[in-house]
């Protein structure tokens, strides 16, 4: 007579996992002088450091803290560190696995500055920017909203329930970001990363995401020789390839925003906006060469 097995239930399924990934953390050197990416949401971060990985033949970690919410916690504990509510430090030291690649790139970088210097003092380091109006058009086809839109409705509102990184994102609760609405929120977004950048770009290297559609071999190429890096690997055959949910680019913002977003978003932005190269007003997307 034979006998067979019951397969493991959930909660044996659960344990069996949350052992591994300690093992694995447990098993994980951090990094001591990694590339670390950086730039708002939906600016071509993963794009641009998954190609400098791709090109230069070294390791990749893709937003550690989504990891961290998926795979290990079930909960958003970047909220806790842009808050000042959990150290930087602590997060690392427990999720060492997903630290201890040659590229690591998470948006949230961008408003961690000073805990980044402080724990990876020999870092190189890589600030994305994007039009904040194609950058704010990207956030919103990612979660299939009207840009034209004056505030969420309990439609939306539902819908964002279930995409819990992404509503803090919105609402602002993340960064206690101030504002009428999430369009609001959205610009003040952009004006704080590119803020922190500017209070810490001392040796960091910015990459303006227009440059790098416009040339992606020779952006990577360039980006990676200021890194100290060789770009030894084709990456041609890898370049259009999309790394996150693409929007439509081909919109105007005045058509996808309407004249009252679009109005608010130049008028908060604008003076950063400048800085970047991007003009305000009748050429709207345009760009030129100026520069911080």
């Amino acid at each position: 007579m034979t006998s067979t097995l019951a397969a493991p239930g959930p909660r044996l399924r659960r344990f069996a996992w949350v052992c591994r990934q300690r093992y694995r953390h447990q098993r994980a050197r951090v990094a001591q002088r990694p590339v670390i990416v950086s730039g708002n949401q939906k600016s071509g971060t993963t794009a641009i450091a998954a190609l400098l990985a791709r090109a230069t033949g070294t390791s990749f970690s893709n937003d550690p803290f989504w990891q961290i919410a998926h795979f290990d916690t079930g909960t958003q504990v970047v909220s806790e560190v842009l808050g000042g509510r959990l150290a930087l430090d602590r997060v690392i030291d427990r999720h060492r696995a997903y630290f201890a690649a040659d590229v690591i790139k998470d948006p949230n970088f961008s408003f961690m500055q000073p805990q980044l210097q402080k724990r990876f003092p020999d870092a190189r380091r890589v600030f994305i920017v994007r039009d904040p109006r194609q950058n704010i058009r990207s956030i919103l086809n990612r979660l299939h909203l009207d840009g034209r839109l004056a505030e969420l409705g309990p439609a939306q509102r539902a819908a964002l329930a279930q995409v819990p990184g992404w509503q803090v994102i919105l609402d602002g609760s993340d960064l206690a970001l101030a504002g009428a609405d999430h369009i609001e929120r959205l610009a003040r977004r952009w004006n704080l990363a590119v803020e922190s950048y500017l209070a810490h770009a001392d040796g960091v290297v910015l990459v303006r995401y227009e440059d790098f559609v416009a040339d992606k071999p020779g952006q990577i190429a360039n980006l990676a020789r200021r890194l100290g890096m060789a770009a030894t690997v084709d990456i041609r055959s890898e370049q259009e390839r999309a790394y996150q949910p693409r929007g439509n680019r081909s919109v105007a913002p005045a058509e996808f925003f309407g004249e009252r977003n679009l109005g608010r978003i130049e008028s908060l932005c604008g003076p950063l906006m400048r800085r970047f190269g991007y003009m305000v007003g009748a050429n709207t997307g345009a760009t030129d060469s100026a520069m911080p």
